[in-house]
């Protein structure tokens, strides 16, 4: 077994090498540059809607300038595309944007449109380990590349030497859409890390290097086609509550109601799964009403059967739902229905919920934005592995919580964020809740300066304290991008009659050399009561 867990590894590391090696490096561009224009139509507290594409020359990695007149309230990268839409995140967070704002791009080189997708409704690929709809009206042999490969470099220095960190890596986070015209996608998400320091050959690795392949996956899922299928290491988004898998899914779709199965084995990583011998099976059935992105809903609901050394582990239905309603309102909730339970040493038939999450966006005004959400949780014990899991990827610890969070802009770069929370647990936990809120400004008198300070007040079921966090930071140019951050926290533990304080001095860099290549540079130094530390973080890299 451990043979055939060290060919494995092998091979992974060489596929992720080769597939590092075959993505054609562009060259670079003219020295011409021109101007793409476009309006923000939607937009929430993390993202922000465009109404140009792919057709208009837009492309993942794209940093748009944001503009209400003539004042610039900030900039956003560019996540995802389709046709005649995209997706961005703030590069700076509570960028002041809202509805109707200019977002602008200089760009290097010529554009050749792509032509209209010809009966094509696809949404925005909001994440490149979510199937999305592949680009069609393009040349049939023409292979579509998202995503970006770099290098990075992580360390870190602490007083106590067995804490040091020394980790150059490899990093690819990319798509291909329509290969060679087929309308397939290949999805590569990994990571490949040397520690030069070994602290992890101390708490159980067996080598300085390490691999983790999230997804590595062939798929065809187009709305418009009747078959599909996803087959490697894959995350179905069909399903929640399995993580990755190393095998495969087919269905078929009819109309707007999608029916197919699934089977895998659990990825072996500290991430996702528990590994080993486990194996998961399922089928599942999935309904699609709505042609665009701000009306649409969507539902699917699962049936998993999870075994170990062929026992049964786990057995539960998974179910999920989303609904927009037009550019203010968008909703999503999923849970998790366990169908088994252990008593008295047996298993038995006992349907109970192990997850349920619910999170709502709306907007009903342009200067306002709220977001509620909801987290009940409980621990799944696995049967025949004998383990106790959390059963969500949101708050592992989390028993039962409601949180909302509101955003209000108050005009002239202005924005102020409101949050709370009130969670409460199981047996001797007791309950907890966050208070906190925040100002931050842009573009202060005209200098590309902005700033920020926030302030937390946590009363946990241990612990109790506050955090303070002030940001300032420049923009130069559409090129550089400076952040300096100072944060203070304090916290008491409760039952030790002790007060822990943390201050930290961070700073952090992008770099746009050119349109495709970037750079990322950060660092902190934490002044704490038991150990000083320093961290810091470099990226170089190319986005497609």
């Amino acid at each position: 077994m451990r043979r055939d867990n060290n060919r494995n590894l092998k091979m992974m590391k060489s596929v992720l090498i080769v597939g590092l090696v075959l993505i054609p490096l562009a060259a670079f561009s003219a020295a011409l540059r021109h101007a793409i224009h476009c309006r923000v139509t939607y937009c929430t507290t993390a993202q922000m809607y465009f109404d140009a594409g792919k057709a208009e020359g837009l492309s993942i990695g794209d940093t748009l300038t944001i503009a209400r007149g003539d004042t610039s309230v900030g900039s956003a990268v560019i996540t995802g595309v389709s046709t005649h839409s995209s997706v961005g995140r703030a590069l700076v967070s509570d960028v002041t944007a809202r509805i109707g704002d200019l977002g602008t791009l200089m760009k290097e080189g010529d554009v050749t449109a792509a032509p209209p997708d010809a009966g094509d409704s696809a949404a925005v690929a909001l994440d490149a380990s979510i199937p999305s709809t592949p680009a069609v009206g393009r040349s049939p042999s023409e292979n579509v590349v998202t995503g970006r490969v770099a290098f990075q470099y992580t360390g870190q220095i602490a007083e106590d030497h067995r804490l040091n960190i020394s980790q150059p890596a490899v990093y690819a986070h990319m798509r291909m859409e329509n290969l060679a015209g087929s309308g397939m996608s290949l999805s590569l998400y990994g990571r490949e890390y040397y520690d030069i320091g070994g602290p992890y050959l101390r708490y159980g690795d067996s080598t300085h290097s390490r691999l983790d392949v999230s997804e590595l996956s062939l798929g065809f899922d187009r709305q418009t086609a009747a078959v599909g299928f996803s087959a490697g290491r894959f995350i179905s988004r069909y399903v929640t509550g399995i993580g990755a898998l190393d095998g495969g899914e087919v269905f078929l779709r009819q109309g707007r109601f999608t029916a197919g199965v699934l089977a895998g084995a659990g990825v072996q990583s500290r991430v996702l799964g528990t590994g080993g011998d486990q194996r998961n099976m399922g089928g599942f059935l999935a309904y699609h009403q709505g042609a665009s992105f701000d009306d649409a809903y969507d539902a699917s609901v699962a049936y998993v059967r999870q075994t170990a050394a062929g026992s049964l582990d786990r057995e539960f239905l998974s179910v999920q739902n989303s609904l927009a309603m037009g550019a203010g309102f968008n909703a999503y909730g999923s849970a998790d229905v366990e169908l088994k339970e252990m008593s008295n040493g047996a298993i038995s038939s006992h349907p109970s919920v192990s997850s349920l999450l619910l999170f709502v966006n709306y907007e009903p005004v342009p200067w306002l934005s709220t977001n509620v959400g909801y987290d009940g949780t409980r621990s799944v014990y696995l049967f025949e592995s004998m383990k106790g899991i959390s059963d969500s990827l949101y708050h592992e610890a989390l028993r039962q919580g409601f949180r909302i969070h509101g955003t209000v802009r108050l005009g002239m770069g202005y924005t102020l964020t409101t949050e709370a929370s009130v969670r409460t647990q199981a047996g001797d936990g007791g309950s907890s809740h966050t208070l906190g809120a925040g100002i931050r400004v842009t573009d202060i008198f005209s200098t590309r300066v902005f700033g920020g300070f926030r302030y937390r007040n946590v009363g946990g079921s241990f612990l109790s304290g506050s955090q303070s966090t002030i940001e300032l930071g420049r923009s130069f140019s559409q090129h550089v991008d400076i952040l300096l951050e100072y944060d203070s926290r304090s916290y008491s533990v409760d039952r030790l009659k002790q007060t822990y304080t943390t201050q930290t001095f961070s700073g952090t860099g992008n770099f746009w050399i050119t349109r495709n290549l970037y750079g990322m540079i950060g660092g902190d130094y934490a002044l704490d009561n038991t150990m000083n530390g320093i961290h810091f973080f470099l990226e170089c890299g190319y986005r497609f």
